[in-house]
């Protein structure tokens, strides 16, 4: 770290803003555009004081400028610049690059705390530095309350990692030389991460004070390659060099080339690493992804750059300031690709890697109203230029939050949710805005148009109750809404622990505290102690989940209802004790090759499998252990997993570069061997069915729904050619999406073997139609929906295409994928819609340009705002990996003893056909969730294939 701590200094001036020199008229006018290239230009200094919430100068604490620009490769951003306050409070940080900065500070006793200024929408807590700038007054106000967060930094073998750079809730530490670190932060749920030269990022999380941190850092894998032209094999300096991880995962990696068009990524985990290039004038991606294994490095990467194009502009406010937090989106009007792009601080923002043709342009601006309607973009062999695009302030809804006593309360969400009329275009409107409460309860969201509006608070930064249903408000054209008053409900608070049945403390566990609405999680110290302090008056049970999954008691299967009840009354304190199975099985064994060697790089998890009637056997989960430590195989091949739950396991070995083995029903107290047997490649070409223009970007999904195996690629100008290598044997469906169409086809591959010529012919994409009707057919408007590939996820179905119902329920959907689809439907008005969200599978035919839909059914939303559902007292058996779900059977796989279906007569094996009279058989099963989703009390009828008809009164759920 660079910069020096201020001494014996005189107090430095404290105007009422910052103040800078080296420029002409301080701090406020808008910057002049950044300099191409930091590294060269002037460098910056910060300069101010750390006080505590009474004023009064903080010595001795770490303040640290932490750079945020895509200007600068990771190497150069990954450690900020610190120094410590003199005994008056103040501080100096010189040597800065000459980008955006966030300034924080932390000392013993004390919350961290972060440079910001302005209030409301207009609040910044960062600093746009410029060359040979000097930043003063930038102080800091520490509040009190802050506790001590202590931890250890670890390599695999459990050795001490000295110099590691630990960072928690703005507070950064370096390891001594046993490894230890010790960081300050606000009571709660605290994530900690820590980087060492030479490994990769490493994470763990807990509860501030209670848990003792450890961070295991595995060693870095490295990327390394060069950029060349695609022409002339020329290389290209300057360019940036990003790497991806899969369909969603990024990597916090960048770097440019050097004069021989060369670049190094390091610091990463093992895994398939796509690389990509771009300068203003090119874009490349390397032809294939790079596996790279535990601290290895790749081979040179060769990423073929070709012609590119960028749009660039500038976002300005109706002042005339630029847009400092703002972005700037394209998207191509036929191929399945575009790019985005933040504003620097004068509101300048570039797009690069464009390929010809019309885009989309989607214009963002926080706290401000984007324009209603904004003129596409089209490249025709020349980038695009000095294009402005204008947001205008629009109105603001504030107010304060305060609880059940009209105290303030910070650090409270706010989210506003337009109201919209059914019909009204989706450019006509802002539908959202979030905000959070400061130090004094107070929020303001701005950028909103007149209208009504839906807000809700929520409290995820530090748990507590929130009211169940949103606060309807009416802004009027031209006068904001500034007095708002939202009220916490009054509050009680719950304790306990978690215990085996030994009466040993469980620590680390997560605890779910819900009454069916609204749930709180925690995590327990490590002496099995938990809290909640702030959770409203009702009923509700506390659940502890071990590894992902709700522990079990003693005794107990994983049918029966899990943790214990308990009422919360306001103003009172109620303790409970959850006991558990336990978590002190051990499970040892040998990880080998195909020809029984042992491999020595392998890491190995255990997931616990659920012994439920309603689930698959063998439900292994990947990835559920991602924060535990990992166990890596020592030199002989063995390993031993400890602290593992009651029960049988799915175990993994895997290289996180390729290759892995898997067996199920392992009971702790065995000894095994995993034999990881040689990986496979899949290659092959993609066309257009008839002939048709390829696309120049690509997708590229495996699926194996056996063992739940998945990879995910993109290709660019490959003409039509793809490969992933290091696969597992098995058989997959092989899932293609373009701009040009889509399709899948199934492929096997066997153990070492290549398998060549897997030939996917694209269907061009169609226009999809149909209608949104209710459960008596009556059209039901402002409905979302998207059509796209049958595994929708958090974010709808992958490769989706959207639109939207109109006052009769009708909806067009341009771009859609062919063959077996999912259909997801959402009301756009989320708090004013009573209507459910569903997932419904279809088929869209492929031999026609436009295709009707039957039309679809959704159910209303049979429980209010705020009240809990019922508990019908069975569940349904899950669908085979890889099942139709057009042909899906509502089998009863439990029924819970002395339950309310027990009650009735029903029985395992019972399938259901109805539910209230309306069929839930193969394609509309998707409506017997909505439909049976009742409050307690309420009466619902079930016809069974067997002919009979049964009434079920739903109970409280347990």
């Amino acid at each position: 770290m660079r910069g020096r701590a201020e001494s014996e200094a005189a107090p430095a001036p404290t105007p009422a803003r910052p103040v800078t020199s080296g420029q002409v008229g301080g701090f406020e006018p808008r910057p002049e555009k950044p300099s191409l290239d930091p590294r060269s230009a002037g460098r910056a200094t910060i300069a101010g004081t750390v006080r505590d919430a009474r004023g009064q100068p903080v010595a001795g604490a770490q303040v640290c400028a932490s750079a945020r620009s895509h200007q600068l490769a990771g190497s150069e951003t990954r450690r900020p610049m610190c120094v410590t306050s003199a005994r008056d409070g103040h501080y100096r940080i010189e040597g800065l690059f000459a980008v955006r900065h966030e300034v924080t500070a932390s000392a013993p006793g004390f919350v961290p705390g972060i440079y910001s200024r302005g209030e409301g929408s207009e609040r910044r807590e960062a600093i746009d530095l410029r060359p040979a700038m000097e930043a003063l007054a930038i102080d800091i106000a520490l509040e009190d309350g802050g506790v001590e967060l202590r931890g250890t930094v670890k390599d695999l073998s459990g050795g001490p990692i000295e110099g590691a750079l630990v960072s928690g809730e703005r507070g950064f530490a370096t390891t001594s030389a046993d490894g230890s670190f010790s960081l300050w932060v606000r009571p709660g749920q605290r994530w900690v991460r820590a980087r060492a030269d030479g490994y990769a990022l490493g994470f763990d999380d807990g509860i501030a004070p209670g848990h003792v941190y450890e961070v295991f850092l595995t060693p870095e894998a490295v990327l390394v390659g060069k950029v060349v032209e695609a022409a002339s094999g020329a290389p290209i300096e300057g360019a940036r060099v990003t790497a991806t991880e899969g369909e969603w995962g990024t990597v916090d990696a960048q770097t440019f080339t050097d004069a021989n068009g060369r670049f190094r990524l390091d610091g990463l985990e093992p895994g398939a690493y796509k690389a990509r290039a771009e300068t203003d004038e090119t874009f490349g991606m390397a032809a294939e992804q790079a596996i790279l294994g535990l601290g290895e490095t790749s081979r040179e990467v060769v990423i073929a750059a070709h012609p590119a194009f960028f749009v660039a502009g500038r976002i300005v406010r109706d002042d005339g300031a630029g847009c400092d937090r703002g972005s700037l989106g394209l998207r191509h009007a036929t191929e399945d690709r575009g790019g985005v792009a933040e504003t620097e601080s004068d509101g300048s923002v570039r797009v690069r890697g464009l390929s010809p043709g019309e885009y989309t342009v989607t214009v963002k601006c926080e706290g401000f109203v984007p324009p209603a309607q904004v003129e596409a973009v089209t490249i025709d062999g020349h980038s695009v230029s000095d294009r402005t695009w204008t947001v205008t302030t629009g109105q603001a809804i504030g107010g304060m939050v305060v609880d059940d006593a009209g105290r303030p309360v910070p650090r409270i969400e706010v989210l506003v949710s337009a109201t919209t009329e059914p019909g009204a275009a989706p450019a006509a409107q802002t539908t959202s805005g979030t905000g959070q409460s400061d130090a004094q309860g107070k929020f303001a969201v701005a950028g909103l148009l007149p209208g009504r509006y839906e807000v809700t608070v929520m409290a995820s930064e530090a748990p507590r109750s929130t009211p169940a249903t949103p606060t309807s408000v009416t802004l009027p054209k031209g006068q904001d809404v500034t007095e708002l008053r939202i009220e916490l409900p009054a509050t009680g608070e719950v304790r306990g622990t978690i215990r085996d049945p030994q009466g040993r403390p469980v620590g680390g566990a997560e605890v779910l505290l819900s009454d069916g609405v609204d749930t709180q999680h925690t995590t327990a110290g490590d002496g099995g102690e938990f809290v909640f302090a702030h959770v409203a008056a009702g009923e509700y049970r506390a659940v502890p989940r071990l590894k992902g999954v709700a522990a079990a008691g003693p005794g107990e299967s994983d049918d029966a209802p899990k943790g214990a009840t308990v009422t919360v009354r306001s103003g009172k304190t109620e303790t409970i004790t959850l006991v558990v199975a336990g978590a002190s099985g051990k499970i040892t064994g040998v990880v080998r090759d195909e020809s029984g060697a042992a491999v020595t790089d392998a890491f190995v998890e255990a997931t616990r499998e659920s012994n439920s009637a309603a689930g698959p056997p063998g439900a292994g989960q990947r990835g559920l252990s991602f924060l535990q430590k990992p166990i890596l195989t020592d030199v002989d091949g063995r390993f031993t997993l400890e602290k593992l739950p009651a029960g049988t396991h799915a175990l993994r070995a895997y290289r996180k570069g390729g290759g892995e083995a898997n067996r199920e029903h392992v009971a702790l107290g065995d000894d095994v061997v995993l034999t990881i047997a040689a990986t496979a490649r899949m290659s092959g070409s993609v066309g257009v069915r008839g002939g048709g223009a390829m696309s120049d970007e690509f997708t590229v999904r495996l699926v194996d729904a056996s063992s739940g195996y998945e990879r995910f690629d993109t290709f660019y100008r490959t003409g039509g050619a793809w490969s992933l290598s290091e696969l597992p044997a098995g058989t997959y469906t092989v899932s293609v999406n373009a701009g040009a169409g889509s399709a899948e086809v199934q492929a096997t591959v066997s153990a070492g073997k290549d398998t060549t010529g897997v030939r996917v012919e694209l269907t061009p994409k169609v226009t999809v139609r149909g209608s949104v009707v209710d459960l008596e057919g009556k059209p039901v408007a402002d409905m979302e929906v998207t059509v796209g590939g049958r595994d929708a996820g958090p974010f709808g179905p992958p490769g989706g295409a959207m639109g939207l119902t109109d006052e009769t329920g009708r909806f067009e959907v341009e771009g859609a994928p062919t063959g077996a689809v999912m259909v997801s439907l959402s009301p756009r008005n989320w708090g004013d819609s009573e209507f459910r969200s569903v997932n419904m599978p279809a088929v869209v035919a492929s031999d026609r340009r436009v295709v009707e839909l039957a039309p679809i059914r959704v159910t209303r939303t049979r429980t209010k705002a705020g009240e809990a559902a019922g508990d019908l007292g069975y569940k349904l058996a899950e669908a085979e990996a890889g099942a139709d779900p057009l042909a899906r059977r509502l089998v009863l796989a439990v029924v819970q003893p002395g339950g309310p279906a027990a009650a009735a007569g029903l029985q395992v094996g019972d399938e259901i056909t109805s539910v209230d009279g309306q069929d839930v058989t193969g394609a509309n099963s998707y409506l017997h969730r909505g439909l049976t989703q009742v409050p307690a009390g309420t009466a619902v009828t079930l016809g069974l294939a067997r002919g009979a008809s049964v009434q079920v009164t739903a109970g409280k759920r347990k």
